[in-house]
Parts: structure tokens; C-alpha cells; sequence
């Protein structure tokens, strides 16, 4: 898809319908729905004639086909993996965030990373487990001695919040294993860094990427997890993030390595920790992150 296909700003007026497209049947399912609330309410106060899609609505291929933009408020697969935006694209209806093969790409955790990396972004090992692997004590004491404790066992192609775990030695990494692989997630294993979480937008203005000031994550437990992300209590964000000015720039200027390396469109965010001594590695880019109010701010 060309790279002027897709919304890179919204309708510059208020006369077209613009169709927040949201819930889908992914686990992030009842964040999104949410997510695509606060976004029509957001638009409906600006002046423009929304309207919210369920596009697991038998009816939704029908009613799409009324709306002259899609903004996507939605995520997880068949949301964010580029396959929705295909199906857009073959409709002939514009929409809002990357094309399908950055779309692609960005949801394919491990691949993203390689692609980001070469990019010049600092990125983790990982190693990813096979179907075969997932039970083998072979596989287990390998993804140990290449990685060390502690690991974080995470889905490879979901959102950042379905399944991640924490595994501090063996037994708990056979465990998580064991428990995300029966819920049908494919997997790979990454060194847990116990440091600051932050997050960095990429927002494009005439095709021009720039960073946003980055946010710390402040959670309650190990991870900004599905649980955390619910519970207003265990969660809460500080923007602009304290860091040095150099960190600033140099975080700011990854995310933007990644946004470009990774062919993505109109907007993302990345993911980064920031280990104990200073350094930071980048996680993951989401290519539809959420756009939900808050008020959990430090």
C-alpha cells in the first residue's frame, strides 16, 4: 500500500462520517471497546459525525461501507496485525495508523525486534520456543544458559499486555510455559530487565515522524500487565518522564528509529525499560496504541 494511503491526519472537516472501528475478537477485546468510546466522545465534542463499529458485528462489512474514514481504535489480531487493514484497503475506505505489511511487521514481536535492530535500535536476546520445545527440559536449561534469571516469557504476536510472565528459575519458567502455551499463544523468551518502564510516541505531521515526550509507567508488581493496566490503583503515568537530557533525546530518537525501520504510518509507541545503570533497550512498537482519557497521572 502506498504510504499516502493511509490517514496520516484526520478528515479536515466535519461533513464525512468518520467510523471508530473498535471491540474485535481479540484478547484485548474489552480495552478496546473502551478505548473506541473515549475516542467518539473526543470526536463528537470536536464537531465531526461519528460512528462506533464493532467489526465482529454480522452486519459490520455492510455498515463500514457507509462511513467515508476508519479510525482504528482496537488492537490485538486480526486488529493490529494488518490483517483489518487489508480488508479496509480492499474496500476502498481510508484509515488511520500504518499500512498492513508495518502492521505486520510491528505485531511479530521477535521480528520486529530484528528489524529494529538493525536499525541501530537497542534491542534484548531472545530466544523463541517452538510448539516441540514448550515441555522439553533440553529447551528449558538452554533458554537458561544463553539468558540467565530472570526471564519474562511473553506471547509473540499479541499485545503487550496478554501473557507476559516472570520467571525467576527453572520451575517457574517450565510453569509459564506450560500455562501460555495451553492458551494457545506462540512464544519467546527474553532477559527480564528490573528497571523503569517507559513509553515514547511517534506522531507524523505531512509524513514527518517526531517523538513525543516519553512517559514513565508506574506499576504495582512486576509488570504493566492486563491486571495493572484495569486496576487504577496499579498504575499511574509521569510525562514528561525524569530523565537526563541526553536519555531524553536518545530514547525519543529510538522510537523514531523504530517507527521509520519498521515502514509504520501517522503514529505509534514505543515500548523501552530502562535498566539500573542508565541503559535502555526497546521492547516492542505498538502500531494502534491505546487512546483512552486518564487521570492516573504522577
Amino acid at each position: 500500500m502506498p504510504r499516502s494511503a493511509s490517514v496520516t491526519a484526520p478528515i479536515r472537516h466535519a461533513a464525512g462520517v468518520v467510523g471508530v472501528l473498535t471491540g474485535g475478537a481479540s484478547h484485548e477485546r474489552e480495552r478496546s471497546l473502551k478505548t473506541g468510546a473515549d475516542v467518539a466522545r473526543a470526536l463528537i465534542a470536536l464537531g465531526y459525525r461519528a460512528r462506533v463499529l464493532d467489526t465482529v458485528d454480522p452486519a459490520f462489512v455492510e455498515k463500514v461501507r457507509t462511513v467515508d474514514v476508519a479510525l482504528l481504535a482496537l488492537a490485538g489480531r486480526r486488529a493490529e496485525d494488518g490483517t483489518l487493514q487489508g480488508f479496509l484497503e480492499t474496500m476502498g475506505i481510508p484509515y488511520t495508523g500504518s499500512g498492513v505489511r508495518a502492521s505486520a511487521l510491528a505485531m511479530d514481536k521477535p521480528t520486529a525486534k530484528t528489524v529494529a535492530g538493525a536499525a541501530g535500535v537497542p534491542v534484548l536476546a531472545d530466544v523463541l520456543v517452538s510448539d516441540t520445545e514448550a515441555a522439553d527440559t533440553a529447551a528449558d536449561e538452554g533458554i537458561l544458559a544463553r539468558l540467565g534469571v530472570p526471564v519474562i516469557v511473553k506471547a509473540r504476536d499479541e499485545g503487550s499486555s496478554v501473557g507476559p510472565a516472570v520467571a525467576r528459575d527453572r520451575m517457574r519458567l517450565v510453569q509459564a510455559l506450560e500455562d501460555l502455551r495451553g492458551a494457545g499463544h506462540a512464544l519467546f523468551v527474553e532477559p527480564f530487565v528490573e528497571g523503569r518502564m517507559v513509553t515514547v510516541g511517534v506522531l507524523e505531521t505531512d509524513l514527518v515522524p517526531s517523538s513525543l515526550p516519553a512517559t514513565e509507567v508506574f506499576v504495582v508488581g512486576d509488570f504493566y500487565d492486563r491486571t495493572a493496566k484495569a486496576g487504577p490503583d496499579l498504575h499511574s503515568f509521569g510525562c514528561p518522564a525524569d530523565l537526563p537530557d541526553v536519555t531524553a533525546l536518545e530514547i525519543g530518537e529510538a522510537a523514531r528509529r523504530a517507527h521509520l525501520a519498521l515502514g509504520c504510518s501517522s503514529h505509534s509507541r514505543s515500548d523501552f525499560v530502562i535498566a539500573p545503570d542508565g541503559r535502555f533497550h526497546w521492547l516492542e512498537l505498538n502500531t494502534l496504541p491505546a487512546l483512552r482519557r486518564t487521570a492516573h497521572s504522577r
